[in-house]
């Protein structure tokens, strides 16, 4: 049984997969994302667009709740270079009419990567309420706009997994890891197949006590349930 644990909000596409595929699987999210009010201290930062060399959003959510923010500042959003962190997060702006570049690794790394290569000096980051991992990851000048939360679900039905004989649960973000290491006991763990949107997360659920941790190719869906339905055969 797959365990599709990502948030309302943004897990209809991984559903709609899901079902494409004929996977057997449940839907426990684990986390729930609000809109955040941006301080003013970051709204004041948009007074001054024109003095980015990129605007960066790191997520769908991101998109979402920060791009009315760009558009009241900026008549024509497409003469602004805009990075999105992956395929999901462009397709959410190309739905709006705005163009935006991706790096070829879709993640943090990715995305300094291409900020070297293209020079760029000042950029400001839309995000979370959690520092972006972009910061310590280059030399350029970056600013945040902080514009939605990522909250821990209440009330969460662990006993929809636990009940399972075997189940393979898709884990996209650190916070979900921890949400599950909280609520599952050891022996409870070591049934568990993990499937990891990335590196970090896999090397993070190895020194907890999951035997199997799955690194899939990529954070997209379709690697992540490729890597799922390849655990399920």
């Amino acid at each position: 049984m797959i365990v599709n644990t990502r948030p309302t909000e943004i897990a209809d596409k991984t559903n709609d997969l899901l079902n494409e595929l004929k996977c057997d699987f449940i839907h426990v999210p684990f986390t729930k994302i609000e809109e955040l009010e941006p301080p003013a201290s970051a709204k004041i930062l948009l007074d001054k667009l024109g003095n980015y060399d990129a605007v960066i959003f790191t997520s769908q959510s991101a998109v979402k709740y920060g791009i009315k923010f760009v558009q009241e500042k900026c008549a024509n959003v497409n003469h602004i270079p805009i990075i999105s962190i992956g395929l999901a997060t462009q397709r959410c702006l190309n739905e709006l009419g705005i163009s935006s570049v991706v790096p070829k690794t879709y993640n943090s790394e990715g995305i300094s990567k291409l900020i070297i290569k293209k020079d760029y000096r000042k950029c400001i980051v839309f995000c979370g309420n959690k520092a972006p991992q972009l910061l310590s990851m280059t030399n350029a000048d970056i600013d945040v706009f902080p514009c939605y939360e990522s909250l821990d679900k209440k009330n969460i039905d662990f006993a929809k997994i636990k009940k399972l004989d075997e189940s393979i649960i898709l884990i996209y973000t650190h916070q979900s890891l921890e949400i599950l290491v909280k609520n599952f006991k050891t022996y409870e763990m070591e049934k568990i197949i993990l499937i990891c949107a990335s590196e970090r997360i896999r090397k993070l659920a190895s020194n907890y006590s999951f035997k199997d941790c799955v690194l899939a190719k990529s954070p997209l869906d379709n690697d992540i349930l490729n890597a799922a339905t390849k655990m399920s055969n």
